[in-house]
């Protein structure tokens, strides 16, 4: 099914809103970093809370009376950093975590999630890979997911793609939401020939500052005629339903 790409051209959350009458998906525009919300009358599911800066008013609209799970992929700051700000209190007070990141980190780090109490009933929609082997390198670490038909590889490396990508529900993805933000170290030609049903891929990056994705990346990305969006480019990206249509907005 091919997209059908709105530009809103207002800064109003209020249109965007309105617009969607069914569940939605958003990749928040936040710099270098990651921090996706699948939104729904009841609740908002986070995956990843990190990135350079952060839209407090927009989810303090959309999710501040909902009840919040989130889901880390791993430690790295770009994926956990909005936990550290003091503005996370007054947008999402009602919030638990459903998934927590594996592996080694700082007592800090930790410290984050002590207060954040565990979710009773996780959504059990998502499917989720782990890597099983003691990885001393944060990214390997990195839980894989696939929420519906929208793939987040975290910083997954090529590597662990190798050892995830045949799993048969990663070929239900629709939706690629880059692997590192688009490094060269993630999004394999191996998993790119794993995903034939994927229609977009979106990178959560900055080009202008990291040079993500890497012309590598975007060069597979053309091979497989991928259409592709950054949010450095587009601004938050709204998807509804399965990807049929995709909104973009600042």
């Amino acid at each position: 099914m091919s997209l059908l790409i709105f530009i809103l051209i207002t800064l109003s959350a209020t249109p965007v809103q309105d617009f969607f009458t069914r569940p939605y998906f958003v990749i928040w525009n936040v710099g270098q970093g990651q921090w996706l919300t699948q939104i729904t009358p009841e609740r908002c599911q986070h995956f990843d809370m990190g990135g350079e800066f952060f839209p407090w008013k927009r989810l303090r609209q959309i999710c501040g009376n909902k009840d919040n799970e989130i889901h880390l992929s791993h430690w790295d700051w770009d994926h956990i950093g909005a936990l550290a700000k003091p503005a996370l209190d007054r947008t999402l007070p009602r919030r638990c975590l459903a998934l927590p990141p594996v592996g080694k980190t700082s007592k800090y780090k930790k410290s984050l999630l002590a207060d954040i109490s565990p979710c009773l009933s996780p959504a059990s929609e998502l499917r989720i890979w782990t890597s099983s082997t003691q990885e001393k390198d944060s990214n390997a670490r990195s839980h894989v997911l696939l929420h519906q038909n929208i793939l987040i590889p975290g910083d997954s490396p090529q590597r662990q793609e190798a050892l995830w990508s045949q799993r048969p529900w990663v070929r239900k993805s629709r939706v690629l939401i880059l692997g590192h933000h688009g490094s060269r170290t993630s999004t394999s030609e191996r998993l790119l020939a794993s995903l034939p049903n994927v229609r977009l891929a979106i990178g959560s990056a900055r080009w202008a500052r990291y040079k993500h994705p890497h012309p590598q990346v975007l060069k597979r990305l053309r091979q497989h005629r991928l259409p592709f969006l950054r949010t450095e480019d587009w601004g938050h990206i709204w998807i509804e339903g399965d990807e049929s249509q995709t909104a973009a907005g600042k």
